[in-house]
């Protein structure tokens, strides 16, 4: 009996811990899911993201839980449809590889050493990807894939 006890107790505050990781995770995150959320224009100098852990801290922690998830729902919103997208301006399933890359942040050549294609390869796929969509250039292109989400 003692050993169902101690099991149950060994149990509870694993579980304890476990929702008490949780909501230190979902603290640490906060300043990032309301920056990438786009919806508060932060400049995030050190003093402004000191402020706003602060203020996160003395959160109750079911707001904390519930506004982590509805950031990250506003962040899975604003994520453009490429296959949409692609399908809209004939865009070949290489093609959107280097789409979606450009969209995370890379360069043609890093994309190219990623997807282990050649460079040549990777700037025939950004000059078809131009034409298809009409863009001026990258970030045009980019513009115009966030502007379809």
């Amino acid at each position: 009996m003692a050993d169902k006890r101690s099991d149950a107790k060994d149990g509870a505050t694993g579980a304890r811990k476990a929702a008490s990781d949780q909501l230190g995770d979902a603290r640490k995150a906060l300043p990032g899911l309301v920056r990438d959320s786009g919806l508060f224009d932060l400049d995030y100098d050190p003093s402004e993201l000191a402020r706003m852990n602060q203020i996160f801290e003395h959160l109750p922690d079911q707001t904390v839980f519930d506004l982590s998830a509805r950031l990250r729902s506003v962040i899975a919103e604003k994520e453009p449809d490429f296959v949409a997208f692609s399908e809209v301006f004939g865009i070949s399933p290489a093609e959107r590889k280097l789409l979606e890359s450009l969209v995370e942040g890379l360069t043609v050549v890093a994309h190219a050493e990623r997807a282990g294609i050649s460079v040549n390869t990777a700037r025939t796929h950004m000059r078809r990807l131009l034409e298809k969509t009409g863009s001026g250039g990258q970030l045009d292109l980019i513009r115009k894939v966030h502007a379809t989400a």
